[in-house]
């Protein structure tokens, strides 16, 4: 893929997340809402829009805006899909008598509390129809919005259980504004955290991905995990920058364009998408280690959490119609 200027790119998303431009989302009519996942710690995906306006240079999900014929770099920041309906399609999907109530992450692929959100509110309808329907939910975003639906998620930790996710790779705003042009700065997404903390949602902060020489040093990283502990973070966690194909070629512009020291450095670390393992358990260590030393740990004064569920347990001796006995288990 051709170098793309990312200086461009910033200028055309300011642009774009200024306005928020009906001309800037094209809706997509959804045949399915929840995407099987396999070996992930949830069962299903679910992504109300298709590129995002945020525009990190790092994102993973770049390359799937190939799959339309469209390029991974300014494409995927100013031509967002917004699937209209896929909250009548999520509510379908969860009145079948098939569907076990699994978790479901939000937002694992595109923010769902970038812009268009405040207009078209696809991501709370689909919360609101998860609450519905007793599913639990993990939700990952780089969006201060998420404090709007507060609402919502204390009903649906109330029915089934429910985290959110702050992305904060790094609180260091002159890294923050190269890598993450079209995002709410990382104070805000800190308050974010404090609100939802203190509301009694399960938040934490995500240091992901972290980025080798720019935002994977010791210093960075305590700086970050620090000002999540201030915040009432319930937990931190973090991965190492993976590279696909598509996103490489993209995310090396941005490197040759801004820290061209850093390439050969990049060209050990990745032959192929992903960084070695001693690396990524490395930064995992990092982290796990700054998390001990400033005391990250779940404080919220009322924690909100399903109801206990109950549980038939055999009684001995008894035959097998009055063999369930009702006793109450924690979720």
């Amino acid at each position: 893929m051709p170098g793309i200027d990312p200086n461009t790119q910033t200028a055309r998303l300011t642009s774009l997340r200024n306005s928020c431009s009906h001309e800037a989302m094209e809706p997509l009519w959804s045949k399915s809402a929840l995407n099987r996942v396999r070996g992930m710690p949830f069962a299903w995906s679910l992504n109300p829009y298709r590129g995002c306006a945020h525009a990190c240079v790092y994102c993973f999900a770049r390359r799937t805006h190939t799959y339309l014929d469209l390029d991974a770099g300014l494409d995927f920041s100013t031509r967002i899909f917004a699937k209209v309906n896929v909250a009548q399609v999520l509510e379908a999907e969860l009145a079948s008598p098939r569907w076990r109530r699994e978790m479901v992450a939000v937002g694992t692929a595109t923010d769902p509390y970038q812009p268009l959100e405040g207009r078209l509110q696809l991501t709370r309808a689909c919360l609101e129809a998860l609450a519905r329907h007793r599913t639990p939910a993990t939700i990952v975003t780089k969006g201060p919005m998420v404090r709007r639906d507060t609402d919502v998620l204390r009903d649906l930790c109330r029915r089934a259980g429910c985290t959110v996710c702050v992305s904060i790779p790094t609180v260091d705003e002159g890294l923050w504004r190269e890598t993450e042009p079209g995002t709410a700065a990382p104070r805000h997404r800190l308050l974010a955290v404090r609100h939802l903390a203190a509301a009694g949602i399960r938040t934490g902060v995500l240091l992901a991905p972290l980025l080798p020489g720019l935002t994977d040093g010791r210093d960075q990283i305590a700086a970050t995990v620090r000002a999540a502990a201030a915040h009432c973070a319930c937990f931190v966690d973090a991965n190492l920058l993976y590279l696909k194909p598509e996103v490489k070629a993209y995310y090396y512009t941005f490197l040759r364009s801004q820290h061209p020291e850093l390439l050969p450095r990049y060209g050990r670390l990745y032959p192929g998408a992903y960084a070695p393992a001693d690396a990524q358990a490395a930064a995992h260590r990092g982290v796990a280690a700054m998390a001990e030393r400033f005391g990250v740990a779940d404080r919220r004064a009322e924690p909100l959490a399903p109801p206990a569920r109950p549980v038939a347990v055999p009684l001995a001796g008894v035959g097998a119609e009055a063999a369930a006995k009702r006793r109450w288990e924690g979720p």
